[in-house]
């Protein structure tokens, strides 16, 4: 695969080497130590959870950039663009710079297989090698324990908040899952917990590799003061902040988890009140209620895709019902997501459903998620169908609704589909 340009190369790894998993590490361990890229970084911090991984990577990123520390951001899966993965010091990893990595890696696999995830951490590690970045930060992929990105011990642990997801791979109860997101906890490592309550799982992690356990609530505290500032407390660190760029007050608690990881690395004595208010007020992140206002509608992007999520949103849309404005909701879900209970939690929310169909292996049409979603709402309420995500807010703009809001969300593809709907690329 010499000479390839950065899409040729997806495309040839999307087909040799399917997503299938077969959840074992042996093989990517053999291929990372005949790459050579052994530390990738002298503190890593890797973050597992079910939902606020990447709003707390981005945040630990960000406030790491407004320290002038030299750092390197694994996250997944990406909006627009491959390189979004990898972002050192502010800046996404060029083409150039992929293909050097992919090209590395596929001369030191030989004949070993890789799925497509597996090649993207390698090319992280590998950029980050190259760079030298001082801190890195890894966002868990799936689960924690048998991710690629287990490969190398976390220094720092932190576990954002748990919920039922992905469930034919991790487990059917929060437990189990919790058992697969504590594998990152590493002999004698720091763990975060965003949780107020970790689960035993957790704890019992934690307590096996003899690591130093810093819970939300007893160890760490924060809360908000007023509309525009809150507090966070860590032994003798207090820190009066400004909200976070990032909306929603449950980004407090991916705020102070990032925070909490911070103090314990070593750019803790960088930590001063101004950076990380500067790195809060910089923290960007595509579909996380990301406000677009496109043909005179408001729309509000969003990546949640669980019940737990699903709570969130509701929070979030309170405002605009207080204000008595209608909610049309665009909804596009994989078909092994919990669309029947992410559809209660947000029943009495939204006025107006347009459900459309998402492609591929684990995609369905909008009149399957019609069939597992309308059982649940009232018999009143209007739903919508649409072959794509792009006719779904297409159709959504048409639907007049005084002051409404059109909210696209269920699925990362959703995001990505309809906000490349908005500025095609």
């Amino acid at each position: 695969m010499q000479n390839k340009t950065l899409n040729e190369w997806l495309i040839e790894l999307e087909k040799i080497h399917p997503l299938a998993m077969d959840f074992k590490l042996e093989r990517i361990k053999k291929v990372y130590q005949t790459l050579n890229v052994t530390p990738i970084a002298p503190f890593i911090i890797t973050v597992a959870g079910t939902n606020g991984k990447g709003s707390t990577t981005n945040t630990i990123a960000a406030i790491c950039e407004a320290a002038g520390t030299n750092y390197g951001l694994y996250t997944s899966p990406h909006m627009h663009r491959f390189n979004e993965r990898i972002v050192i010091n502010g800046h996404e990893a060029t083409d150039d710079e992929i293909i050097e990595a992919f090209e590395a890696i596929q001369t030191a696999r030989g004949d070993i297989t890789l799925t497509y995830f597996e090649f993207a951490t390698l090319a992280a590690f590998y950029l980050f090698k190259k760079h030298h970045v001082a801190i890195a930060i890894l966002e868990v992929g799936l689960g924690g324990r048998l991710d690629a990105t287990n490969i190398v011990d976390a220094d720092v642990a932190v576990i954002t908040p748990i919920d039922l997801d992905h469930t034919n791979l991790l487990g059917n109860t929060i437990t189990e899952i919790a058992h697969e997101k504590a594998g990152i906890i590493k002999d004698h490592s720091i763990v975060i917990t965003a949780e107020s309550v970790p689960n035993v799982s957790i704890l019992n992690q934690a307590a096996k590799q003899h690591a130093t356990l810093i819970e939300a609530g007893r160890d760490f505290h924060y809360a908000a003061i007023h509309d525009h500032a809150w507090q966070y407390r860590f032994k003798m660190h207090t820190f009066t902040l400004p909200m976070p760029r990032l909306q929603g007050m449950h980004q407090l608690q991916n705020a102070a988890a990032a925070i909490s990881a911070l103090l314990h690395s070593p750019m803790a004595d960088q930590l001063r009140e101004s950076v990380i208010a500067t790195g809060l007020q910089n923290t960007r992140l595509q579909g996380r209620f990301q406000k677009v206002v496109h043909q005179d509608r408001e729309f509000y992007f969003d990546v949640t895709h669980n019940p737990q999520g699903a709570a969130i949103l509701h929070a979030l849309l309170a405002p605009f019902k207080a204000h008595n404005r209608p909610v049309i909701a665009v909804l596009g879900m994989l078909k092994d997501k919990d669309a029947a209970n992410l559809a209660h939690a947000l029943k009495d929310d939204i006025d107006t459903w347009v459900l459309a169909g998402l492609e591929g292996d684990r995609g369905q049409s909008s009149e399957a998620l019609k069939a597992r979603i309308a059982p649940i709402l009232s018999e009143t309420t209007k739903i919508h169908t649409a072959h794509s995500v792009a006719d779904a807010c297409q159709m959504a703009t048409e639907i007049q609704q005084n002051d409404a809001i059109i909210l696209v969300f269920g699925s990362f593809h959703t995001v990505s589909e309809g906000l490349n709907w908005i500025n095609p690329r």
